[in-house]
């Protein structure tokens, strides 16, 4: 599981604020705390007085969610073969009867998480307690989101010791995602087991197998233990009996005891419990098999295929109960779902554990086919790709909105990479990427609210591949007071980075930010800028993003790169109480070379400029023209000749920006900028 800062919002309930009647003889203010549905309801997100809230995107799909003790007790996805389109897919029951809460249903799908204790020195063993387990009245709703009701997504959050846990719920139109984020506020490390458990109806016992676990190993082990479950650990492990007529019945390998899955298909008429993973002999060495991120389940007798795909955690437990489902109805069932349950999950104080839900590549290929765009998954995130008939290539990622690459057809008949973009291996061995074109920018109002678009979704596509194409990302904070949309446009021979920032709010925004494009030219040495003569300039520590690239040791003022939080980037900057005074000094002059040579380390910032300068690269005999619109400053940094050509750090990188002073979005009011990449080179 990723380890990184949770995010999410942790907002308190709001009060509304009502006179009473005139009659009266004085005035009193009732204070009547808001509902549910008056709070966050909204199109396609219902609340109901009973503790449940249901999901229904557009297309009819819908999912079911207890609100008290986080269990999703129902999941109907819209199926072509049925005469009202929807069909119940999850294994639901109601309480037993000597359940005390009546919100207590079994099944579903439900999020278990154990801490394991550490064993005391003067005590016999280490133990295990439920952290997180569905009791009622644990959890509430933090946040909700929607993106036409194409998309929605409700937040629930809880807190159990030093814990903080929030449970993300979304619907798609042909899917749905679950997602855990821990964070521990304590000052020891935590370990932790886990798991979010699917317990999926079936048809027939015969009809219902899993598919994709070829070549995986796997062993005996029984489920964690959780309020929602419909076998306990101890049930799951018992043995069955074979009948008179099970033919191919094998029994089940004791715990301990690892196996090799060496059938395509594994029909789950029998009863079973494994847990598909590593042995831990086999992750001492330095090359091993891992399991796969995803596997499909099998439901023949209703003829349903459903693919499950995990993120964050190392195992995948699978059981199917045989013969014991008999006591509990006529239909059949399996649990199954990704886990983390050999090797106990580490959280380090101050630090979150994130499971995120996977972006569905499938959905976005169905829905946007035809405008000369494709969708290709990649680990946690998502490529698309635009591409023009005259050879014109842009990728752009999400969640991230970086654009990686931009391919821009040349004089010569074939096409240049104009951007600078360095893939490499982090610390704990996940790639990192530096460079392209990125959006980093702050909002920020007297309220005390700061807040940064920074995990994008797919609002709409535009075009044809014969013209342009237009991939239009959306972002809202979680109180929906503040929209940005952020428009990628691939034309002939221009790509544009346009974002639209619109205050819902009673508050006037201050937004300071840049659009940064790092541009791959041969050196520095053989890089110019023609058209900035006569602009005002200052000099500045560099501007550090999420994908800032930049070489170490840069300048005499290094800035701290080791942090590039938001709040910290911009508070160098000076954003709100910025002393005019101090800008005054900084100011260094004018720009007298038309000419400007890159050949030297500088980080500035332009004032006065023209709309539209020239990047020329005479090592490539190319040029990009960069214009701007709604910005007012350029920022400019070099790094510097002393680098090896054609290498790392060969590029330039422009913005657009306000970074010395900040741009002012009254409130109901909105704002646009605009960068654009001209190729001149057709």
């Amino acid at each position: 599981m990723a380890a990184t800062a949770a995010l999410l919002s942790l907002s308190l309930p709001k009060l509304n604020v009502t006179k009473a009647s005139a009659s009266t003889a004085g005035s009193t203010i009732t204070c009547v705390p808001e509902t549910l549905e008056q709070k966050f309801g909204r199109k396609g997100i219902k609340f109901s007085e009973t503790g449940e809230v249901e999901l229904t995107v557009r297309n009819g799909s819908s999912v079911k969610l207890q609100i008290p003790n986080a269990h999703v007790t129902s999941y109907k996805p819209k199926v072509y073969w049925k005469d009202d389109g929807f069909e119940e897919v999850l294994y639901t029951l109601p309480p037993p009867s000597s359940s005390s809460s009546s919100s207590n249903s079994r099944g579903g799908i439900g999020l278990v998480i154990n801490e394991i204790l550490e064993p005391n020195p003067k005590g016999p063993a280490a133990m295990t307690k439920t952290t997180a387990a569905a009791s009622a009245s644990e959890w509430t709703v933090t946040d909700v989101d929607s993106d036409s009701i194409d998309a929605l997504q409700v937040e629930l959050s809880c807190s159990r010791g030093t814990l903080d846990i929030n449970y993300v719920v979304s619907l798609y139109p042909l899917s749905m995602a679950t997602a855990v984020i821990v964070k521990n506020n304590g000052r020891n490390p935590v370990k932790l087991t886990t798991a979010i458990l699917s317990h999926l109806k079936s048809k027939t016992r015969a009809g219902t197998g899993i598919q994709g676990l070829r070549s995986c190993t796997y062993c005996t082990h029984p489920p964690l233990s959780s309020s929602f479950e419909i076998l306990s650990p101890a049930e799951a492990m018992k043995t069955e009996e074979p009948h008179l007529f099970s033919f191919g019945w094998e029994p089940e390998k004791k715990p301990g005891m690892w196996s090799t899955q060496d059938v395509p298909i594994t029909v789950l008429k029998h009863k079973l419990s494994r847990l598909y993973s590593v042995p831990p002999q086999e992750k001492a060495k330095r090359f091993y098999n891992s399991i796969p991120s995803k596997y499909e389940t099998i439901d023949q007798g209703r003829e349903l295929f459903f693919r499950i795909i995990r993120m964050g955690f190392e195992d995948i437990y699978l059981s199917s109960p045989g013969s014991f489902s008999e006591k509990y109805g006529k239909d059949y069932f399996i649990c199954t779902g990704p886990a983390s349950m050999l090797v106990p999950l580490v959280v380090n104080p101050g630090v979150a554990s994130i499971s995120y839900p996977p972006i569905d590549t499938e959905y976005l290929e169905s829905e946007f086919t035809g405008h000369g765009v494709t969708f290709t998954g990649v680990n946690d995130s998502c490529v698309v790709r635009m591409a023009l008939e005259n050879g014109s290539i842009a990728n752009l990622m999400l969640p991230s909105g970086l654009i990686t690459s931009y391919k821009a057809q040349m004089w010569h008949g074939g096409t240049m990479e104009l951007l600078h973009t360095i893939v490499s291996e982090g610390q704990n061995g996940s790639p990192v990427i530096e460079g392209g074109v990125s959006l980093a920018c702050n909002c920020e109002n007297d309220e005390g609210l700061s807040w940064s678009p920074s995990s994008w979704a797919l609002h709409q596509v535009k075009g044809d591949p014969q013209g342009s194409i237009q991939v239009e990302l959306i972002c809202t904070s979680s109180d929906g007071k503040i929209e940005a949309k952020y428009m990628v446009t691939l034309q002939q021979d221009i790509l544009t980075s346009e974002i639209k920032v619109s205050n819902f709010g009673m508050a006037s925004l201050r937004m300071m930010g840049s659009v940064l494009s790092h541009l791959t030219v041969s050196t520095p040495e053989a890089s110019y800028a023609v058209g900035l003569q006569g602009s005002d300039f200052f000099s500045k520590p560099p501007f550090l993003a999420n994908f800032s690239l930049l070489p170490p040791g840069f300048g005499k003022r290094k800035h701290q790169a080791s942090n590039k939080s938001f709040g910290k980037i911009f508070s160098s900057w000076g954003t709100k109480n910025q002393n005019c005074d101090d800008t005054e000094k900084e100011l260094e002059g004018e720009e007298t070379d038309n000419y400007k040579h890159l050949t030297d380390e500088m980080s500035k910032i332009y004032k006065s400029t023209p709309r539209n300068f020239t990047l020329i690269d005479r090592g490539r005999r190319n040029s990009v023209v960069v214009g701007r619109d709604g910005f007012k400053e350029v920022y400019v940094l070099s790094p510097g000749s002393r680098h090896e050509s054609y290498g790392r750090y060969s590029y330039i990188c422009v913005g657009q920006a306000a970074l010395l002073q900040p741009i002012v979005i009254e409130s109901q009011s909105e704002w646009r900028g605009k960068q654009s990449l001209h190729n001149p080179n057709m």
